[in-house]
């Protein structure tokens, strides 16, 4: 699959992209629970992470730099939080004032095209406070998240993956761990893949996919639209 997504890029490249992102993205990274009252910290990074490339801010594509980060609360409110430049992430906190799961995203369609190919990065994580408690829907089409709970290192991790609240099926989802290893699995009905939680660190999941729509962006035509949708998850 990772040799799909080159190649895509490369394609794009050579019908006249001035950039392409070579099969980066973007990923959150937070502890997944927290407490009432204390500061939690959420970085932004941007990179390939099953070869530990992590961009400098200054190197991100396109205008990824001036993306948002935003906070679901458990009363369905919504937050934007301040971002800090940390020179290889950005930073950013929030202090849970209630119990329940906070879900912290990001969504950013990129001013470049590739060639004719228009981009979008998104990237979300949960983090629980107290109880456990259903983590919304949120406010994007897609999420893809691992339950909150803790992970053991010989342990399974579940993900799900589902549009519009519904499961997407048979879909190709790459695993990625800080290790260097790295694994696509296929959603089943329930568009769940089961992860083996081979080492302890930070994994990183990642789906994507290609749409053929058109239309006009920043005054240039485009044919295609590319999601990169991803999320984190630790193990101990």
């Amino acid at each position: 699959m990772k040799a799909t997504y080159y190649l895509l890029f490369f394609l794009a490249a050579l019908l006249g992209g001035q950039q392409t992102v070579q099969a980066h993205a973007i990923w959150l990274e937070s502890v997944a629970t927290g407490n009432k009252g204390k500061a939690q910290q959420v970085r932004v990074y941007y990179g390939e992470y099953a070869t530990g490339e992590i961009e400098k801010t200054a190197d991100w594509y396109s205008d990824l730099r001036s993306l948002e980060v935003f906070l679901l609360k458990p009363d369905q409110s919504v937050e934007k939080l301040s971002l800090t430049d940390k020179g290889d992430h950005f930073e950013a906190s929030f202090t849970p004032t209630a119990d329940g799961n906070y879900l912290v995203y990001t969504s950013h369609p990129t001013k470049d095209l590739g060639g004719q190919m228009r981009y979008e990065f998104t990237s979300q994580i949960a983090v629980q406070v107290g109880a456990a408690a259903d983590v919304s829907a949120g406010k994007l089409p897609y999420q893809l998240l691992a339950p909150v709970k803790k992970h053991r290192t010989g342990g399974k991790v579940s993900l799900f993956l589902k549009k519009d609240g519904q499961p997407l099926a048979d879909q190709d989802v790459l695993v990625m761990s800080s290790s260097g290893w790295s694994k696509t699995y296929k959603t089943n009905a329930q568009g769940e893949i089961i992860v083996d939680a081979l080492w302890a660190g930070t994994y990183v999941a990642e789906y994507s996919h290609m749409e053929k729509v058109s239309g006009t962006w920043h005054g240039k035509e485009y044919t295609s639209t590319w999601q990169g949708i991803t999320t984190s998850f630790t193990v101990k």
